[in-house]
């Protein structure tokens, strides 16, 4: 018994050693305000107030804040994650692990009518100008053979490809379907680009990835395509690859989804950028005041963040003037999250210069903006599926 009653109180005094060391190690370490591992802020203290208290916002923000700020954090969600996918797991924290890659989970958007309704008044507030609207499907959709058969989105991805499709019984829940939904609802003045057909046709002739395996973004190449498919859109010619300047510039970017995890069992991407020798760009960014004559940040190379090397991370209004094209050729209006960054260069070749607002941070009113400008001949909305549901910008987008 006096033994057993010893065991007892060693393990007490272990556990009670441990909570002890946590404790002082969660209060004595420093707090970053930044996560470069997972490109995100990170959760603050919340306010103690009646309001936080009643609703429960209070209780929510401490939880926030204690798992963001738990010491050795990286490296404990890297040897749960590596544990579990060691185990057989195909799925963990929202991701898929795919045989060469990762690709995040589609969730069903809860706010598409919200999106229908704001780029619904940026068409009707637009004078004198054609209006697109490209919306591009996530790589769940594009890959979804690849995904762990059985998975929720596999299924889903299976009824996208049958010939029920063609008679309107896709389900609700695929990415498809919403794309197809919230196109249909806007006013007959939208020309609607149509990418998500380009896109599995590419993937399958082609041996270029269309989107990075650790990251939500689709590549250059990707977005390459997206490009060809406004320029058949809007009766461009749209410029061969084989005459732009290819340059890998990083071959060890670990993006967005790799982040969820921290596990390192899949490769590094690439980050590659095409450059067309004719340009005699400037890019002047409104919020810094910089001034560059390309729309590429070297120094983002050097962080975790490189998918930033795209016109300089994210700005809410950015032109780009490139004397290289006559002045009769106009301008665009470029409504978009951070997707089209790595498109932009390639509608340089078309435009004389190209207005680009990501509202997340711009808010001085799109419509008011093209109306102001007798240059502008297109204004295009371009956002991807996988973000667009929780985009903060949306809210302002006309």
């Amino acid at each position: 018994m006096k033994k057993e009653t010893l065991s007892k109180r060693i393990s007490v005094y272990l556990i009670a050693a441990l909570l002890l060391i946590f404790s002082m190690a969660f209060f004595l370490t420093p707090k970053a305000d930044f996560s470069e591992s997972e490109n995100r802020s990170l959760a603050k203290w919340p306010e103690l107030s009646m309001a936080n208290l009643t609703s429960g916002r209070y209780t929510e923000g401490v939880k926030d804040y204690l798992s963001d700020h738990f010491p050795k954090r990286d490296e404990l969600l890297k040897l749960i994650n590596s544990t579990e996918r060691i185990s057989g797991r195909r799925e963990i924290n929202g991701v898929y692990l795919c045989e060469d890659r990762l690709i995040n989970s589609y969730e069903e958007p809860q706010n598409a009518d919200k999106d229908i309704e704001q780029f619904s008044k940026l068409a009707d507030n637009v004078e004198n100008t054609r209006l697109s609207l490209m919306l591009v499907p996530t790589a769940t959709s594009i890959y979804w053979d690849m995904l762990p058969e059985g998975s929720p989105d596999y299924e889903a991805a299976k009824w996208q490809q049958r010939d029920t499709v063609k008679n309107g019984t896709i389900p609700a829940t695929t990415e498809l379907d919403t794309i197809i939904r919230i196109s249909n609802a806007m006013p007959d003045k939208v020309n609607h680009i149509q990418v998500y057909a380009k896109l599995p046709d590419a993937a399958y002739k082609g041996s270029e990835n269309l989107y990075y395996r650790t990251d939500h973004h689709w590549t250059t190449y990707g977005a390459y395509i997206g490009y060809t498919a406004i320029c058949r859109s809007l009766g461009l010619n749209a410029t061969p690859l084989e005459e732009y300047e290819k340059t890998v510039v990083s071959t060890d970017f670990y993006g967005s989804i790799y982040s969820k995890l921290n596990d390192d069992y899949v490769k590094p991407d690439e980050i590659v950028s095409y450059s067309y020798p004719g340009w005699d760009l400037k890019v002047e960014y409104a919020d810094s005041g910089l001034v560059t004559d390309t729309p590429y940040d070297p120094q983002y190379l050097e962080k975790r963040d490189k998918y930033s090397y795209f016109l300089s991370n994210q700005h809410g209004f950015i032109t780009i003037t490139n004397e290289a094209v006559p002045k009769e050729a106009g301008a665009m209006a470029l409504v978009k999250d951070s997707y089209a960054n790595c498109l932009v260069p390639f509608l340089l070749n078309h435009y004389h210069t190209l207005y680009i607002f990501d509202t997340r941070y711009h808010k001085g009113g799109v419509s008011k903006f093209v109306n102001s400008h007798e240059d502008v001949k297109e204004v295009l909305i371009l956002y991807n599926m996988g973000t667009l549901d929780k985009d903060s910008g949306i809210g302002g987008v006309y």
